[in-house]
């Protein structure tokens, strides 16, 4: 005849009882397990590194949403089954909070701020409830304004905590304040009493392992809000409430996987192993999963045309390493373009081998062998390496040394190198090695040169990050050295000088050598007399390019009602006559492109208009 057992199920009762009660024909009594009415006491986790749950989930018992719970296999003869409690809570010891700012100053772990200057620990004996010191907002007297006082602890889960504290505002002038209190961001009660009261809240933490209580008060018109004695128990200890979550009749059995947690949470474990007769045994576990979030803030840094450093933000705590994509954009899609392993709680990293002209992004995730998280991506970019542009060159005023500029089109550049070729050997050669962000040059080298040499220039950029990069060359550009010329003309040899040209418009006299009025030496032009005239004096001379030129002369005007303009190139630039008597008149022109510019001095007479001009000069 068979023996038939029934078995009940252990219940989970009051602050834990476990029962569990056997049916035979021998009438096995109940067996009463331990009964914890506190956490599992245990000094640290068997599957970290370290008691305080920071770091060192790497030997794959525990990830992010499951942990594989071992212990040693029962060998009693006696063994029923394998209960099996988990808890949601644990981790580090927090305390319970006391404050009455006796310390006179603001505690650490508290912020203030606000419109009206925060608030501020004092030890006026008419607004403190007891002791020494309370707390008080806005001490400067602020009119309308918001004042906070903040503080963040680390809460059990799903338990009740107690909040309390003493409250007032204070009125300067009449005022009507309003005290806010906040949790997690959320109201939970105000005050305004202006005189102290007690003000006290449950608050259920859920899956909170930490809330942000806020106080903040409304200052109204020049009112201040009081706190003092501020107390939060519950905090320190409390009990945790486990649930069966698995039974295991296999004897053998010593792990299960228990695949239903969250990242980032402390969990406590039961485990029982029940017998028919003599002890249960029960092993304590206690563990936190990892935090395990996709890395973020994916941001890049272009160091040279083929190397670039990605850079994230780490937000998992079991990485073994993180994958670092890169990725190109060919015919309409991203694809894999390369791959790269980083260290355990990198940040950044260099990669190499890149080029220029395409469109790159970086993707970056953390990884170790058993989960990944997903893929974070930065924004998309291109390295452009761009050679300079527009170089010119020209003759520097009163010397043979030549004068170069041009366009710098890359923010990569470590320096420039400028390359000449004399003609002497039918090569460029290396002249000299500039600065990053350098966009011009003297070469004074040419004490070797003559007049009616040509000396060709080119310009190119170059990154030594890595091994040398360079980018194309500039365009070249060419200066044939000859005797600098300048314009001086006092028109002393008593004739219009050749290359000079002028005529009138309206009947008048047009411009003509005098011996009447000279500012220094025998002879000046004159130009006017006549009424309602236009007289025109113009004169084309060689300039260098990208060179500012100063031109100026002397004038007088005889009779003043006429008006005289200078033109350059055939564009207005000053307007020049004034009273009588000499007066030199000047101004600068930036020549550009220019080798020749065109001066045209214009004079209309109006009513007789009267003018002299005299030691006109360019020069540069």
């Amino acid at each position: 005849m068979k023996k038939i057992i029934f078995l009940l199920p252990c219940v989970v009762i009051g602050v834990f009882f476990w029962g569990c009660i056997e049916e035979t024909p021998m009438q096995i009594s109940q067996f009463e397990l331990d009964e914890p009415n506190s956490r599992p006491a245990i000094s640290e986790s068997n599957y970290t590194d370290g008691v305080d749950f920071s770091e060192g989930y790497y030997n794959g018992k525990i990830r992010s949403d499951q942990v594989k719970l071992e212990w040693e296999a029962s060998a009693d003869t006696n063994f029923l089954t394998y209960k099996i409690f988990r808890a949601l809570g644990g981790g580090p010891v927090v305390e319970d909070i006391n404050e009455g700012f006796e310390g006179g100053s603001l505690p650490s772990g508290w912020t203030e701020y606000g419109d009206c200057g925060g608030w501020d620990v004092t030890n006026n004996v008419d607004i403190v409830y007891e002791g020494n010191y309370s707390i008080q907002s806005n001490p400067d007297f602020c009119f309308y304004g918001y004042d906070y006082l903040e503080k963040t602890i680390t809460v059990p889960q799903n338990e009740y905590i107690f909040i309390s504290f003493l409250a007032a505002g204070y009125s300067v002038y009449g005022g009507y304040g309003e005290g806010r209190l906040k949790i997690n961001g959320l109201t939970y009660d105000y005050w305004s009493s202006n005189y102290w009261q007690n003000y006290s809240y449950s608050y259920y933490t859920g899956s909170n392992t930490e809330i942000t209580l806020q106080w903040r008060w409304y200052s109204d018109y020049y009112t201040i809000g009081l706190l003092d004695n501020i107390e939060i128990s519950g905090v320190e200890g409390g009990s945790l409430g486990y649930s069966l979550i698995e039974t295991l009749n296999e004897k053998n059995a010593a792990s299960f996987w228990d695949t239903t947690l969250t990242q980032n949470q402390y969990y406590s474990y039961k485990v029982a192993t029940i017998v028919e007769q003599g002890t249960h045994k029960v092993d304590d576990i206690e563990i936190k999963t990892p935090l395990w979030q996709v890395p973020s803030n994916i941001e890049y840094a272009i160091l040279s045309p083929e190397v670039v450093e990605v850079i994230w933000d780490d937000n998992s705590e079991s990485e073994t390493s993180f994958t670092v994509y890169v990725e190109k954009y060919d015919y309409d899609s991203w694809g894999g373009y390369g791959w790269y392993y980083s260290n355990q709680d990198d940040t950044s990293m260099v990669i190499s081998n890149l080029s220029i002209d395409t469109q790159y992004r970086l993707g970056v995730k953390a990884y170790n062998s058993w989960e990944e998280t997903d893929t974070s991506y930065s924004g998309s970019f291109e390295i452009n390496f761009d050679p300079p542009t527009n170089l010119n060159t020209s003759q520097a005023s009163n010397t043979e040394s030549v004068y170069l500029t041009w366009d710098d089109n890359t923010n990569l550049e470590n320096g420039f190198e400028i390359e000449r070729d004399t003609g002497s050997k039918s090569g460029f050669e290396l002249l000299t090695i500039l600065n990053a962000n350098t966009t011009s040059y003297m070469d004074t080298d040419t004490t070797n040169f003559e007049y009616g040499d040509e000396i060709t220039y080119r310009v190119r950029a170059y990154n030594d990050y890595s091994g040398t990069v360079y980018t194309d060359y500039s365009n070249d550009a060419s200066v044939i050295l000859s005797e600098t010329t300048f314009l001086y003309e006092g028109f002393e040899d008593g004739i219009l000088p050749n290359g000079w040209s002028q005529w009138t418009s309206g009947g008048g006299n047009g411009w003509s050598i005098s011996s009447n009025y000279a500012y220094e030496g025998n002879y000046s032009i004159h130009g006017g007399g006549g009424y309602y005239d236009n007289e025109y004096l113009e004169v084309t001379i060689n300039v260098p390019q990208f060179t500012s030129v100063d031109i100026s002369f002397y004038q007088y005007e005889v009779d003043t009602s006429g008006d005289g303009d200078l033109y350059i190139n055939g564009n207005y630039h000053f307007d020049w006559d004034s009273s009588s008597g000499w007066y030199q008149k000047s101004t600068t022109y930036y020549t550009g492109s220019n080798s020749q510019i065109t001066l045209l001095w214009t004079y209309t007479t109006g009513a007789y208009g009267d003018v002299y001009l005299d030691n006109i000069q360019v020069t540069w």
